[in-house]
C-alpha cells in the first residue's frame, strides 16, 4: 500500500469549548483533508461522538491530564481503565519524569528535557512519545528556533528505543488542520523520515485505539 492511502488521525484537537458547531465543523474539514477521526480534549461525553451519517469518520475522547505535580501520577492510575486517550504535556522535567514512568499513559507530548534514560522508561512502559507540529506552524522567530531543536533531539531519543511516535496539528478550529500531507511534509523540518510520519499518524493512532479497546488484554492476546 503506498503511503498516505491509509487512515489518518490527530489526537489532540481543541474545538471551542461547548460549542457542538465548532466540533462538527472541524470534524467535517478533517474528513475533507483525508482524517479518518479526530480525537477531542475539551469536550464533554455528550458532546462526542458526533460522527459522520455515513460511519467513516470518529470522534475520539481525550483527556489531558492537568500539570499539577502532585497529582499527576494519581490522575493518570484513576484514568488509565477509561476509554479516553490520556495525555500529558511535559512542560518541565519533574512532569516529564512522572509521565514517562507511569504506566497506563497514552501520549507524552513535545517532553521537555527529555533524554534517553527517560526515552527507555517511557517506551518500556508503551507510552507514545507526541511532537506537536502546530508549534512549529504558530512559533516565530527564535522561539521556534528553539522548538525545532528540541523536536529534533526528541526523535532522536525515540528512535534509539523504538518508541511509537505520534503527530499533531494542535487544532483550536478547523482553519488550523493540515492535511496529512502537509504534516509529513512539515515533519521533514524535525528530520522525521515520511515512513515515520505515516506511522506517527495511522498506525500509531491505530494501535492506541486497540488497546482502548474493551477486547485487549495485552500485546499479542486479543478476547475473540
Amino acid at each position: 500500500m503506498a503511503l498516505f492511502d491509509g487512515k489518518f488521525y490527530d489526537f489532540y484537537t481543541h474545538p471551542a469549548p461547548g460549542d457542538r458547531e465548532s466540533v462538527a465543523l472541524m470534524a467535517a474539514v478533517a474528513k475533507k483533508y483525508g482524517y479518518s477521526g479526530i480525537a477531542v480534549t475539551n469536550l464533554t461525553e455528550n458532546d462526542l461522538y458526533m460522527a459522520d451519517k455515513s460511519g467513516n469518520f470518529s470522534i475520539f475522547p481525550a483527556f489531558e491530564i492537568p500539570n499539577k505535580r502532585a497529582k499527576l501520577r494519581d490522575e493518570i492510575k484513576k484514568r488509565k481503565e477509561d476509554a479516553s486517550i490520556l495525555i500529558v504535556k511535559g512542560t518541565d522535567e519533574y512532569l516529564t519524569r512522572e509521565a514517562a514512568e507511569t504506566e497506563g499513559l497514552d501520549i507524552l507530548l513535545q517532553p521537555q528535557k527529555f533524554n534517553n534514560v527517560l526515552a527507555k522508561i517511557a517506551s518500556d512502559n508503551s507510552v507514545t512519545l507526541g511532537f506537536n507540529i502546530g508549534s512549529i506552524i504558530h512559533m516565530r522567530g527564535e522561539v521556534r528556533v528553539r522548538e525545532l531543536v528540541l523536536m529534533k533531539a526528541n526523535l532522536k531519543h525515540a528512535r534509539k528505543y523504538d518508541m511509537r511516535m505520534i503527530l499533531t496539528g494542535d487544532p483550536h478550529s478547523h482553519y488550523d488542520i493540515r492535511s496529512p500531507r502537509e504534516m509529513a511534509a512539515l515533519s521533514g523540518l524535525i528530520d522525521m523520515t515520511e515512513k515515520e510520519a505515516f506511522d506517527a499518524m495511522s498506525t500509531t493512532p491505530l494501535g492506541i485505539l486497540k488497546r482502548k479497546s474493551p477486547d485487549y488484554v495485552q500485546e499479542g492476546i486479543e478476547i475473540i
